[in-house]
């Protein structure tokens, strides 16, 4: 039996607590006295005053393709948000709202019914048909295809077109989050002859797109820019784009997107580089916004047989490692401590008993002597617990300084090995890649809000569960609140098997950062919140007073 020390985990190392912070209508955790003065958090900038000619947006790297179905990394989603729309979107409050389906029905735990507005047309002018939307989520089935999104569909046993403008998909099994997905790629809906006219084509800078969105594509100029024109035959009139055209500037460099953000040749950016958050916020050309977030920024524990296989020693190394000073540092405070895997940004329902819980978590408080009066109950490991930190991400060796030093502390080596930037992503899909790391940082997060999507990660075989966990008492929470469909009895098996999660400390959390925008003062109505990979959020950009 371990022992918890649960009385000296609940005593914050600075005393006392300061003021709470409101993150998308839930409380954060108190956060030690001696941190940076709180961020304001807001869903949205404020509104535009007019419409604006042309607006220019840093984008860090360059699309694979603009095929929805490879759309899986933060510059693609982006910018693909605003031309290609699907059955569904992310509202600034995270919640789901319709979008290319008007409403859908639920009859039965087997079964979706979409139905679809009427007379919308594609970029081309052709209309959108429930054939169209077969295909599009079918294609995510094809295994010659190769999906990123094919997971989604992992119960779908078939998509059907029930009537000119509606689609019912019927499950193998029940499943939840089905629905949620329609927000994201796996719900886009494109024109099926167009995908078939283009062939290998589709999604290059050759070919392009033809979706359903407030923009457009126009052009791609390889290495440089893609360029967004506004179609101003989208049916919803609410999210009538506000600029007529939006140029996506590939700069990756970090420090030129700084510069060109002052200058103004650069109206805004995405997650904003902690070291400029200070430089951009003081400069009067715009504003650094800070949203609610699904996203949070673990240490991932990697090898089962090394250093950190004892969840003992795993819990002990948490409990020491300072989170504030990191959020203070690293992130330039724009960020909350982290104490599970699934952040409160992911708390679509029931938010109550998922704050309960976390308050709960005692593993992710500092606490320096209950770490080692932990660690004293096992045999701590003698050879050095390898960090692995990047270049490519400012973050990462400030972090890693900080976990390395933490660790000394209670007499553990931790050895940093800075990798290079491409070995250093390609542990995500290279299991040769993760060969000698124990300890790896990175941000992790939900496509929507609903934790079950974080937790379905770590079940047995799934291909994100690098460290091979397998609790069958685990497996079958997930596969129940998988079926669950009253959020109060979903939530509970979640909260369940978060513990087992926590109790492992299979991920070490350390934070959950706030999402960052940079606007100049001329631009303004874009959603702050984390919501620019599932919703036209360009659209919103106007003039400002």
């Amino acid at each position: 039996m371990r022992r918890t020390a649960k009385a000296a985990r609940r005593a914050m190392i600075a005393g006392g607590a300061a003021a709470v912070v409101v993150l998308a209508g839930c409380a954060s955790p108190a956060a030690p006295e001696r941190s940076s003065a709180a961020v304001e958090v807001v869903e949205l900038t404020p509104a535009p005053a007019g419409e604006l000619d042309r607006i220019a947006w840093a984008v860090s790297s360059e699309p694979a393709s603009l095929d929805w179905i490879y759309n899986a990394d933060n510059t693609t989603g982006s910018i693909l948000a605003n031309v290609c729309e699907g059955l569904l979107r992310l509202a600034p409050d995270l919640s789901l709202e319709p979008a290319l389906a008007e409403s859908f029905e639920h009859p039965d735990a087997t079964t979706w019914v979409y139905t679809l507005r009427d007379s919308v047309t594609f970029h081309d002018g052709s209309p959108l048909t429930a054939e169209d939307v077969v295909f599009s989520l079918q294609r995510h089935l094809d295994p010659a295809a190769g999906s990123f999104w094919s997971g989604a569909f992992a119960n779908v046993a078939s998509i059907t077109a029930t009537g000119p403008l509606e689609v019912t998909v019927t499950l193998s099994a029940p499943d939840e989050l089905f629905n949620a997905y329609m927000s994201s790629p796996a719900g886009v809906v494109e024109r099926a002859a167009t995908v078939q006219e283009l062939g290998e084509t589709y999604g290059t800078p050759q070919g392009g797109v033809n979706c359903i969105g407030p923009y457009e594509f126009e052009r791609w100029d390889s290495g440089q820019s893609i360029t967004l024109v506004r179609d101003d035959d989208y049916f919803d009139p609410e999210l009538r784009a506000k600029t007529e055209t939006v140029e996506f500037d590939i700069v990756r460099d970090p420090a030129a997107v700084v510069n060109g953000l002052l200058s103004g040749s650069l109206d805004g950016t995405w997650e904003v580089a902690p070291s400029a958050i200070t430089r951009l916020s003081g400069s009067g050309v715009g504003t650094v916004y800070y949203g609610p977030s699904t996203q949070g920024y673990n240490a991932i524990v990697m090898d089962p047989t090394g250093p950190l296989a004892d969840p003992v020693v795993r819990e002990a190394l948490s409990m020491v490692i300072d989170r504030q000073a990191i959020i203070d540092v690293a992130i330039a405070g724009a960020g909350q401590e982290q104490r599970a895997p699934a952040v409160p940004g992911t708390w679509g329902y029931e938010r109550d008993a998922f704050q309960s819980a976390w308050d709960g978590i005692e593993s992710a408080t500092l606490d320096l002597d209950a770490a080692k009066e932990l660690l004293a109950t096992t045999t701590a490991p003698t050879e050095p617990i390898v960090l692995a930190t990047t270049s490519a991400e400012a973050q990462t060796p400030v972090i890693g300084a900080e976990i390395q030093s933490a660790a000394a502390k209670i007499g553990l080596d931790v050895e940093i090995s800075s990798v290079p930037v491409d070995q250093y992503y390609a542990v995500y899909t290279d299991a040769e890649a993760r060969k000698g790391i124990d300890l790896y940082l990175t941000a992790w997060g939900t496509d929507f809000a609903d934790p079950l999507q974080m937790y379905r990660y770590f079940e047995t075989g799934n291909f994100y569960n690098f460290f091979g966990f397998s609790n069958p008492d685990y497996d079958a929470l997930i596969a129940q609140a998988g079926t669950q469909s009253d959020p109060a009895e979903r939530a509970a098996s979640i909260i369940e098997a978060q513990r087992i999660v926590v109790d492992e400390s299979l991920w070490i959390p350390l934070y959950a950062p706030y999402n960052t925008m940079f606007l100049n003062a001329r631009a303004t109505g874009a959603p702050a919140s984390y919501v620019q990979l599932h919703s036209p959020w360009a659209a919103m950009i106007g003039a400002a007073g």
